[in-house]
């Protein structure tokens, strides 16, 4: 019998209700084997919730709950609230996962505190100096990799280099033999952005030459990202997370337009079309966003996701440990 994957889940310190989180693990759980075990880490009002249900049944995926002291709220100061409050469910699930207690960590909570304590308790991998919040959108061609949406939010040359080198190995682990990699600016010319961009350009040119395993596809503007030119695209923190917001948005309104300004049997003519976009367009499809760059598989969801966003969010967490990704990644980094 193969051991268990143990789901390490943070039910605090979101905007969504920490009790439907809860109950959407819990309605989650019951859909898949007994292989995979949650654990849930929440406070004392969560226990007495998760008490209520009944697990007699054990044909599905077990659950345990770990009692944290505190929490890590949305308007705290990351890095002084992951030091003082060692007792939250955040800082007490990224220990089990250093400690391999847990195979992997899911948290919809602060993100400047999962960044922060990740590298307290977890460590960069080796040549990295940051880890990036690393998202799938959808293009023209193949899915894209965007990073960093928000893990830090400003970046230098290098660690825009950085972003590009996890982007590869994540790419490589899908099994991408030449990714092509851009940077977003304003503009497609070599001498685009600022300093710091112009620096990344010529970084990232020279290492394509002695790198041949990717292509480097210069500066990338971003009406170009949905056309598929890319499969990695590279970018500081803020301007990633506003990017990938923006592109949430507009998919969430273009959706919303199409559904509310037809007949019914306008939309049944071409609802099969309409479902094929949602699920390729709406961010409650993908799961999350992983927090790349560290010793551990850490996924990042929305503050306010929905139960869709949640269960997708926890089932690609799962497949990162059924693929071996992080020894994948640690192997593509050498």
């Amino acid at each position: 019998m193969s051991p268990k994957i143990n789901i390490g889940i943070d039910l605090l310190g979101s905007d969504s209700d920490p009790i439907d989180l809860l109950s959407s693990t819990i309605v989650l759980c019951k859909t898949l084997d007994t292989s995979i075990n949650f654990k849930l880490f929440g406070n004392k009002e969560l226990e007495k919730e998760f008490n209520k249900f009944d697990f007699s049944i054990n044909n599905h995926a077990s659950l345990e709950f770990i009692l944290s002291e505190n929490e890590i709220t949305m308007d705290e100061d990351p890095l002084l609230a992951v030091r003082r409050k060692k007792k939250s469910s955040l800082c007490i699930a990224m220990r089990s996962l250093k400690n391999k207690e847990i195979d992997a960590l899911v948290s919809c909570g602060n993100t400047g505190a999962i960044t922060a304590s990740s590298i307290i308790y977890l460590d960069c991998l080796k040549n990295i100096s940051r880890p990036a919040l690393l998202a799938i959108i959808p293009t023209k061609k193949n899915p894209c990799a965007i990073l960093d949406v928000g893990a830090n939010i400003s970046a230098t040359s290098d660690q825009l280099v950085e972003h590009a080198i996890l982007g590869i190995s994540y790419k490589k682990t899908k099994g991408y033999k030449k990714p092509k990699v851009g940077i977003l600016n304003i503009g497609t010319e070599e001498k685009k952005g600022t300093s710091k961009h112009k620096q990344a350009y010529q970084d990232l040119l020279k290492l394509s030459k002695e790198d041949t395993s990717f292509e480097f596809m210069g500066n990338i503007e971003g009406k170009e990202v949905f056309l598929g030119k890319v499969d990695i695209l590279i970018t500081d923190g803020f301007t990633g997370n506003i990017f990938l917001k923006t592109a949430e948005g507009l998919a969430s309104f273009i959706l919303d337009k199409i559904y509310n300004n037809l007949t019914k049997e306008e939309f049944l003519d071409i609802s099969n079309v309409f479902n094929d976009l949602q699920k390729r367009l709406h961010y409650a499809q993908y799961p999350g966003a992983l927090l790349i760059g560290v010793n551990g598989i850490v996924i990042k969801c929305h503050g306010y996701s929905s139960s869709t966003a949640f269960a997708s969010a926890i089932k690609g967490a799962i497949n990162f440990v059924k693929q071996n990704f992080l020894d994948s990644i640690k192997s593509n980094l050498k």
